[in-house]
């Protein structure tokens, strides 16, 4: 499986270590250690130091590895170096604005891997669009560089930078252009259309992620353990959703093979894109599967 399609991602601190140590048995699809918003000003620097040992526990126990940098011009460089590390997927290049910021980011990537010793592009980048001023560039930052392999929305920052609070109502419109953007430019998208801060509503986080997940986004970013399971739940099809795929996707490849193209099941006629949709949930099911405890 791609580890853009995890599903879920989990922020904590990248000096956090007893959250590090227990971050496996968390059930996030990905663990993103955060050196900016988690992190207190004056903890920044300690942060970056204590990236490299919590990479490493992460990935001692296999798990996806996101790093989000700082946005300030007075770490951003120490951050992106600080980054590049065996392990490492990616890193989240949060408040981008233009395309400048992510080809920037690209050549400090490029030089770090160059001086480790690291496959050349094997570390992505994750734009994160916070910003009205971004709106105008979105299709710009999503085809960058090769190396910018989704965009992100900040509904929080999003909302402040246009003064209102981050409600669905508010954040619909700019969560699905990003969107669109991404989807179009076959990059993942991650985020949901309102506030990430829900922690004790189940039904309305539920909602923003079923909400995300029909406007195209791929995976939930998550600022709560809690939010983790939830996000799963919302976003796995039910049996019935999978007991219909599997039959769209068995009746239209039997029709393939034998020759005849589309094909009536259930009522309704089946053409490649409704197969193409039947694939997906069944490919979404069996990721779920494959994540589910042992009994």
């Amino acid at each position: 499986m791609n580890w853009l399609d995890v599903g879920t991602f989990l922020f904590m601190p990248a000096d956090g270590e007893r959250m590090v140590a227990g971050a496996h048995t968390r059930g996030a699809g990905a663990i993103i250690l955060d050196l900016e918003d988690a992190i207190a000003p004056a903890r920044k620097d300690a942060a970056r130091e204590a990236l490299a040992g919590s990479v490493a526990t992460l990935a001692r126990h296999g798990l996806t590895v996101v790093v989000r940098v700082n946005n300030d011009p007075d770490r951003l460089v120490d951050d992106l170096r600080a980054a590049v590390l065996p392990g490492v997927h990616a890193v989240i290049l949060p408040k981008v604005e233009d395309a400048a910021l992510c080809l920037f980011a690209d050549g400090v990537l490029a030089a770090s891997e160059r001086a480790g010793g690291l496959p050349q592009g094997g570390i992505g980048i994750i734009a994160v669009v916070e910003h009205p001023a971004a709106m105008r560039a979105l299709d710009a930052i999503a085809a960058a560089t090769p190396r910018v392999v989704a965009l992100g929305f900040g509904s929080e920052d999003y909302a402040s930078a246009i003064g209102t609070r981050a409600t669905f109502e508010a954040m619909a419109m700019p969560a699905q252009a990003v969107a669109i953007a991404a989807r179009g430019r076959g990059l993942a998208a991650f985020g949901v259309p309102g506030s990430v801060g829900i922690i004790d509503d189940e039904a309305a986080f539920k909602a923003l992620a079923r909400s995300a997940a029909a406007f195209g986004y791929t995976g939930i970013l998550c600022i709560h353990p809690r939010q983790v399971a939830m996000a799963d739940e919302a976003l796995a099809p039910s049996a019935e959703e999978i007991a219909a795929a599997r039959r769209i996707v068995e009746a239209f490849d039997r029709s393939v093979a034998e020759g005849t193209g589309a094909v009536a099941i259930d009522g309704k006629m089946i053409d490649i894109p409704v197969a193409l949709q039947a694939k997906r949930v069944v490919a979404l099911a069996e990721r779920s599967a494959a994540r589910r405890p042992a009994a």
